[in-house]
């Protein structure tokens, strides 16, 4: 039997940019790293596992796969 879960995690990297990087910047050069920890360990990074009660799975029904 199927059953939906919130899935939730928290990521946090350090990244080292010039002084007057924009908010683009940071984000663009943060982007690698993340993906990185999402590829390799996003395990150590999960908060939380529980049930979806808002929005139960239901046999039959069409879900976009992600």
């Amino acid at each position: 039997m199927k059953v939906a879960k919130l899935v939730s995690c928290s990521l946090m990297t350090r990244v080292i940019v010039e002084e007057n990087a924009t908010e683009d910047d940071v984000i663009r050069t943060a982007k690698h790293r993340f993906v990185n920890i999402v590829n390799e360990s996003l395990g150590d990074n999960i908060e939380t596992i529980e049930n979806d009660m808002e929005c139960p799975y239901e046999e039959g029904e069409v879900y976009e796969v992600y």
